[in-house]
């Protein structure tokens, strides 16, 4: 076999480019995210407070109304047990909890794996869940988190992120409590 046959030159700048795009891309991703291993802070003693994500009780809360007590009501709709004309099982979920779905696989999966289980570089965000309320998810997604080896970026100024706080919160409670099941849910009808 000739090795020696010389690639044209734009052909050569252009496989350079992708494999320096891809290398960039992959870079960003590590150093921009939180490392899995060991970074324990004072929300680890934060109890679970569901009902923050509850659209009713923040818009009270910001009306000046008086606060009620917290309320048990999950900020996620889930009907698992439906199977389609193949057979397969699958999940229904509000609207919600499926544009939260969309979300975190449009952008977060790529450091925090699918089905949001973590990997290498980034922690599993269904151990995270549970000792996360909505306001400090919303702190932590808006303005980043810095963990022992690396840090996740802010998504404050990304507005297909920023917009969704609630939906993508909905979404990775009802993972993180096991009520929705790894895979692609079908938004209810």
């Amino acid at each position: 076999m000739d090795f020696s046959t010389k690639v044209p030159e734009e052909k050569n700048k252009s496989v350079f480019g992708a494999v320096f795009l891809v290398s960039c891309a992959l870079l960003l991703c590590a150093a921009g995210c939180q490392n899995t291993y060991g970074d324990q802070s004072e929300s680890a003693q934060t109890p679970i407070a569901v009902a923050a994500s509850n659209t009713e009780s923040a818009v009270a809360a910001s009306d000046g109304a008086s606060e009620s007590a917290p309320s048990s009501t999950a900020p996620y709709t889930v009907e698992c047990g439906n199977t389609d004309d193949a057979g397969e099982s699958f999940c229904y979920v509000d609207g919600d909890t499926y544009i939260g779905w969309r979300t975190f696989h449009g952008f977060c999966h790529v450091c925090h794996a699918q089905d949001a289980v973590g990997s290498t570089f980034a922690p599993n965000l269904l151990d995270r869940m549970h000792t996360m309320d909505f306001e400090l998810f919303v702190d932590r997604t808006a303005n980043g988190y810095t963990g022992q080896v690396g840090v996740m970026p802010p998504w404050k100024d990304n507005p297909n992120v920023s917009k969704r706080y609630k939906e993508l919160y909905a979404y990775l409670k009802a993972r993180a409590d096991g009520a929705l099941p790894p895979g692609r849910p079908k938004k209810k009808p």
